[in-house]
C-alpha cells in the first residue's frame, strides 16, 4: 500500500508541470453584465451590450479577472433611461466611453473565488470585492457600487433622492 501511495506522489509530481490552467476569454456573445437600482422608487435594470473579460482562475498562481465595457452600449429598454445614461452627468461616454475592472488578488473560498480590484467609470479607479460563484457551468456574481463615488449623476442628484446610490452589478458568464 505504501508503495502505490509513493508511486501515485511520484507521477502527479512528475505529470504537475505538464497540467495547463487556460485562460477564459468570455464576451456579450456569452454572458451578461447587468445593472440595476431604483429611481423615484420603481426599479430599473439593463445591461451591457458590448463587453469582454479575460479570466485565470485559482489554482493558478497568477490568477486574475480583467474586463471591459463599453459604457456607451448599455441599455435598459427605456429610452428615457438609454437616452440620459451616455450624458455627461451620468456616464460621460464622450469623455470616458469605456469602464474597466483589473483585478488585484482573486483567491479560491469554499464558496467561490473571491476577487478584489479596481474598478474605473468616469476616469475613477476605486476598490471593489465581489464573489464569484459557481452555479453550474458559470459563474455568477451580484455586488453594489456607489454611484457617487465615481461621480455618476452626482450634478443632477448628488443626495440620491432619485436615483439609488447604490446600483447592483451582476455577472452571468460561463466558466469553459
Amino acid at each position: 500500500m505504501k508503495y502505490i501511495n509513493k508511486t501515485a506522489v511520484v507521477i502527479a509530481l512528475l505529470v504537475a508541470p505538464f497540467i495547463t490552467l487556460s485562460q477564459i476569454k468570455v464576451s456579450n456573445a456569452d454572458g451578461t453584465v447587468g445593472f440595476s437600482g431604483k429611481h423615484a422608487g420603481m426599479t430599473f435594470s439593463g445591461e451591457f451590450l458590448k463587453w469582454n473579460a479575460q479570466l485565470l482562475l485559482p489554482p493558478a498562481s497568477n490568477a486574475y479577472v480583467n474586463a471591459e465595457f463599453d459604457l456607451r452600449s448599455a441599455e435598459t429598454g427605456d429610452s428615457t433611461y438609454d437616452d440620459t445614461l451616455p450624458e455627461g452627468d451620468w456616464f460621460d461616454v464622450d469623455n470616458h466611453p469605456q469602464g474597466t475592472f483589473v483585478s488585484e488578488e482573486v483567491t479560491q473560498t469554499s464558496e467561490g473565488y473571491q476577487v478584489s480590484g479596481k474598478l474605473s467609470l468616469r476616469g475613477k479607479a476605486l476598490p471593489v470585492s465581489f464573489l464569484l460563484q459557481e452555479d453550474g457551468g458559470r459563474l455568477t456574481s451580484q455586488f453594489k457600487i456607489d454611484r457617487l463615488s465615481y461621480g455618476i449623476g452626482f450634478e443632477s442628484d448628488p443626495d440620491a433622492d432619485w436615483v439609488s446610490k447604490y446600483i447592483e452589478l451582476t455577472l452571468d458568464i460561463p466558466k469553459q
